[in-house]
């Protein structure tokens, strides 16, 4: 029940009495302020360093890509690609976490959203896993999609980051569905000037569960688990025997500069968070949630919620326009 500072020197007795909103497990770094008295540092003020804006870094460092892909320069840099987002204002990424494949009812529900969104198809859906409702051993529109694996599904354990699912188990599928794309885990995608990075892992109540001490309300935990990631710049701020990382893999992970959007694919409830300029997003587990899912417009940066039902009615209104004339309809309605 007691915590220390130590390295190779020796060890000091920390007295935890006061802290900032976070979520602050082992390994994170911390800025700490107090007294020291009798062996022990008597801390009355805990906290984390201060989240740095991606604006911030990049006046420092210009237009260096951090983020990854083929461009020397940041995507950020480019008038012309901003100029393009803003002006496409129905572009949108639709993400749903937890697609069971082997679930019929999840199977039913995904085919009412591509009826729903036939007549307008999105940029791109992302799908993130688990892609089976058990641990391993269990027509093309225009639209791109992105599968991001999850911790169950076929690979190397727990360990981060994954690589994607592997070929032999989606050729078959890549061969009807010419547009997918089978990432790692976590992955990144460049919209124009946009910089978004996809996590399919299950963090809040890993994170909950290695905490120091968990915030007296539980009703904020997706802001302090935000803030957690942001400030300490990685996406799993966490002792490697809690989420063990590939060493030499580990730069996939950091989240820095700050990136337009991050989307945690996490089994915890939906939310949708704004700290730093930059949107997190949680879709929440599709089968889990009442089959929700959240739409990203990228041209205003806007978030919504979607659920099953909204599709229903979109189908009903496309039967309707369908059998009925125009001014049928008016007095219809």
């Amino acid at each position: 029940g007691k915590f220390f500072l130590e390295d190779q020197t020796g060890s000091v007795q920390l007295n935890l009495s006061k802290f900032h909103s976070g979520l602050y497990t082992e390994s994170c770094f911390v800025l700490a302020e107090g007294w020291y008295e009798d062996s022990v540092f008597h801390v009355t003020a805990f906290g984390f360093p201060p989240i740095e804006p991606s604006s911030t870094t990049r006046a420092y460092y210009g237009n260096v890509n951090f983020f990854g892909g083929p461009s020397t320069t940041a995507v950020k840099a480019s008038a012309k690609l901003k100029q393009l987002e803003e002006e496409n204002e129905d572009a949108m990424f639709v993400i749903v976490s937890d697609m069971w494949l082997d679930s019929v009812e999840v199977l039913e529900k995904i085919q009412t959203m591509f009826s729903g969104y036939s007549a307008m198809p999105p940029t791109c859906f992302i799908f993130c896993g688990n892609f089976s409702s058990a641990p391993y051993g269990k027509n093309q529109v225009n639209s791109r999609f992105v599968f991001v694996p999850g911790p169950e599904d076929p690979g190397p354990s727990t360990i981060l980051p994954r690589p994607p699912l592997a070929e032999h188990i989606t050729e078959e599928f890549r061969q009807r569905v010419p547009f997918s794309l089978f990432t790692t885990n976590p992955c990144r995608i460049q919209y124009c000037s946009q910089e978004i990075v996809v996590i399919r892992e299950d963090l809040v109540n890993k994170m909950c569960r290695n905490c120091v001490r968990l915030p007296s309300s539980n009703l904020d935990i997706p802001s302090h688990f935000v803030k957690t990631i942001l400030s300490q710049g990685h996406l799993t701020p966490l002792p490697l025997y809690v989420s063990p990382v590939y060493w030499a893999y580990d730069y996939a992970l950091r989240v820095y500069p700050v990136p337009d959007a991050i989307i945690f694919a996490d089994k915890y409830d939906p939310f949708s968070i704004s700290n730093s300029d930059c949107l997190c997003i949680n879709p929440g587990s599709f089968p889990r949630s009442g089959f929700s899912f959240k739409v990203y417009y990228p041209s205003n940066r806007m978030v919504e919620d979607r659920y099953h039902d909204f599709f229903i009615i979109i189908i009903i209104i496309i039967i309707i326009i369908t059998f009925f004339k125009v001014d049928q309809l008016t007095s219809f309605l």
